[in-house]
């Protein structure tokens, strides 16, 4: 019973740190068009954004949470920081937190 509660909470987790993250990189490309807007930005520019945004970012999340396994997208989620290790279920912190360390470190950082 409580291996199905953990469960669902890891799917919840998973969920919420997928629209948490799309909706940041979303943020991105609304500034973006407030540019376009201002004039500050051309149109191929915005195009050029939409297309990357369309082809490699949302791809890219859409890879990380909802075709990866629950657990490795909730430890995804805590290492792009849209999730707080305070929000996973006591019996995973240490697991997730391993995992999401060990993804930063993967990061090649400039």
């Amino acid at each position: 019973m409580a291996s199905q509660k953990i469960d669902k909470q890891m799917k919840e987790l998973a969920q919420l740190a997928y629209e948490r993250d799309l909706s940041r990189c979303i943020d991105v490309l609304h500034a973006q068009m407030r540019e376009w807007k201002e004039g500050r930005m051309t149109v191929w520019d915005i195009e050029q954004s939409i297309h990357e945004f369309h082809n490699k970012i949302a791809r890219g999340l859409y890879r990380s949470y909802a075709m990866n396994d629950t657990f490795l997208a909730v430890a995804f989620g805590v290492a792009q920081e849209v999730l707080s290790i305070d929000d996973i279920p006591e019996s995973e912190k240490a697991k997730i937190q391993s995992v999401a360390e060990s993804i930063n470190r993967g990061v090649k950082h400039e």
